[in-house]
């Protein structure tokens, strides 16, 4: 310690102290992942393969996903002038939206409910007791302009990868069609219920 000069002692100490740190921490025994780590990169690769759907992978997505809802747990109301009415003014919203080059397609489907929700790919739902409740077109256009931006913001295919990711059932391709359209029924199904 006499060799050290007296200046330099107050940066002795804290030298050493970090020094003796850093050895028990890195000569500490370090617990091994859960998983081996070509499984948690293949992970990191399903997220990014889930989150980057094409359009057109998405517009597919939801159309088999409509097909599911329609037929298995909504029944689409059977007026021609309101269901005209309701994809007359979506339309219109859907033209100025951040993704006007997709399809969409707006349905009325007979629930009592106040409520409206959007699915994958275009697809957007109003229920029969929204369209008692409004009092006029501009409400149901700002209704129908939030569920629109379900769609351009891509809300149900983050959710669906979410979910995935969750469950462990992604593979390095995203998910299979058997499991992406059951995610997509079920999140619509259980949407309009959350609100």
């Amino acid at each position: 310690m006499s060799n050290i000069p007296r200046s330099h002692r107050p940066w002795f100490y804290p030298l050493i102290t970090s020094s003796v740190a850093i050895g028990v921490v890195v000569g500490a025994p370090q617990s091994a992942p859960a998983a081996p780590l070509w499984e948690l990169l293949l992970r990191g690769a399903q997220v990014y393969q889930l989150y980057n759907v094409s359009d057109k992978e998405e517009v597919q997505l939801g159309k088999q996903i409509n097909q599911q809802l329609i037929g298995e747990q909504f029944q689409l109301y059977n007026n021609a002038r309101v269901n005209n009415y309701i994809d007359r003014i979506g339309q219109r919203l859907a033209k100025n939206s951040t993704r006007p080059d997709i399809p969409y397609t707006f349905q009325v489907v007979k629930d009592d409910s106040i409520n409206a929700f959007a699915t994958a790919g275009g697809y957007v739902y109003v229920t029969t007791g929204l369209l008692k409740a409004a009092d006029n077109e501009a409400q149901l256009a700002g209704v129908l302009a939030h569920e629109i931006g379900h769609i351009t913001e891509r809300h149900l295919i983050e959710q669906m990868r979410e979910t995935a990711i969750a469950r462990g059932l992604a593979s390095a391709a995203g998910l299979d069609e058997s499991t992406a359209v059951p995610f997509g029924v079920e999140m619509g199904f259980r949407r309009p219920k959350s609100r």
